[in-house]
């Protein structure tokens, strides 16, 4: 079991800052965030500076790629090309995962004017649009050496554990995984029981993470909240997880702008040690 670092909870800090962090705090390893990465690179940096840097972190995914259920001609090439640039990066730094997104991933989702995806059509066309798609991103992705794994938002018409697995099915495609996002699913309405009946080898990775109780709407401010201090019991998900027989990497999630503005050393350092704490429980 590898417990890495996720640059969310370290929000304000660049990629190199990021690494540094992880290293200093005790993580395994890194889930690197995708948008601090092309930062770097949009700002002249190299891509072959990095490795180096990674020796004794092996960074073990990155992400995200949005919206993968684009439909429109160009919206549904500019996927195609996000894809192919993520999984080269990746590649070329020997990072055997790619995260995805369903959508809308944004601010006011599905609102009049924004990207709508797929919102209002029934779920079977849903799941086989987004399986079509998923087919596609699944082979480039291999033309890279590289797994894709899906985390179903839970505010988008594929925001479910079971429809992600419909998804994942009925594309067939062996490099195609599953993220458990702890917010994500218990926004969904997924139970601990259903993450324990899971096959351990449709599960990339864990995020580790916390909500309050949404109040209507689901919104993204649902998760400003340290971990451990919201209302999933954090303690009856991990358990779960490892009684499926999972093994593999665990990230600290952290979408609390008030926790942005602390030390993120002190931060990443502290959800490492509630994220130990909760599985030695």
């Amino acid at each position: 079991m590898q417990i890495v670092h996720n640059g969310t909870c370290t929000h304000y800090c660049n990629l190199l800052t990021d690494i540094k962090i992880a290293k200093e705090t005790g993580y395994d390893g890194i889930e690197i965030i995708g948008s601090k990465l092309y930062r770097y690179l949009d700002q002249g940096h190299k891509l072959e500076d990095l490795p180096p840097l990674l020796e004794d972190l092996p960074a073990v995914a990155i992400g995200y790629v949005q919206d993968i259920e684009r439909q429109e001609p160009s919206e549904y090439d500019a996927l195609l090309r996000e894809t192919e640039k993520m999984c080269s990066c990746a590649e070329k730094l020997g990072i055997p995962m790619v995260q995805l997104l369903t959508g809308p991933i944004g601010p006011g989702i599905g609102e009049e004017g924004g990207y709508r995806g797929l919102i209002g059509r029934p779920w079977p066309e849903v799941r086989d649009l987004t399986a079509k798609n998923l087919k596609v991103l699944a082979d480039i992705a291999k033309g890279h050496n590289v797994t894709l794994y899906l985390e179903p938002l839970c505010w988008a018409p594929l925001c479910s554990l079971k429809q992600g697995l419909e998804v994942i099915d009925a594309v067939g495609k062996d490099n195609v995984l599953m993220l458990l996002d702890f917010y994500h699913l218990w926004n969904a309405g997924a139970t601990p029981d259903d993450v324990a009946n899971l096959d351990k080898s449709i599960i990339a990775g864990v995020q580790f993470c916390d909500s309050v109780p949404p109040k209507g709407r689901i919104t993204h401010d649902l998760r400003h909240v340290w971990t451990g201090a919201g209302s999933i019991p954090l303690k009856e998900w991990a358990d779960a997880v490892v009684s499926a027989g999972f093994d593999g990497w665990w990230t600290c999630e952290l979408f609390s702008p008030v926790h942005w503005e602390l030390d993120p050393w002190e931060t990443a350092y502290n959800l490492r040690q509630m994220l130990i704490y909760t599985l030695a429980g």
